[in-house]
């Protein structure tokens, strides 16, 4: 057993999306996990050029996590991310650990934060219009029960 195999290291940062999927980053690498699938795809950070973080065709909310290598491959290592919340959050430590990686959007977090408020703001109106509808048949049954009572 060589050293490397019987030391477990602990990743900085873990985003866990769908059904046993997630992206762990070392200090040294990126790896992208998928059980279902039985698939383990391990990048050195060095050999990263930009990631580039794009909506899901059919569905927006599903994010597609690319890298372009520095031999000049582009590796799609993540289809249907659907935490970007816990992607922004290692946004900051992908950066301290290899600073010449570029991003595309050159703002990500700011996109990532923006596409959360929206989602959040979205999340709102549509329980705020549940809410306003039930109220507005419960009121409507309140009247009919009234005009019902009286006559």
């Amino acid at each position: 057993m060589s050293e490397e195999q019987g030391v477990r290291r602990s990743p900085a940062s873990t985003v866990r999306f769908g059904m046993g999927k997630e992206i762990a980053l070392y200090s040294d690498e990126l790896v992208v996990t998928g059980v279902e699938e039985d698939q383990e795809t391990r990048l050195r950070l060095e050999s990263i050029e930009r990631l580039i973080l794009m909506p899901g065709d059919p569905n927006p909310g599903k994010l597609v996590l690319m890298a372009d290598l520095r031999d000049g491959t582009t590796v799609i290592l993540v289809e249907g991310m659907t935490n970007p919340k816990a992607f922004r959050a290692m946004l900051p430590f992908i950066r301290e650990f290899c600073p010449d990686i570029q991003f595309d959007p050159p703002d990500m977090e700011e996109q990532l934060r923006q596409a959360l408020n929206t989602r959040r703001a979205w999340t709102l109106t549509c329980y705020g219009a549940i809410l306003l509808v039930m109220v507005f048949l419960f009121v409507l049954y309140l009247v009919v029960a009234f005009i019902g009572a009286h006559h």
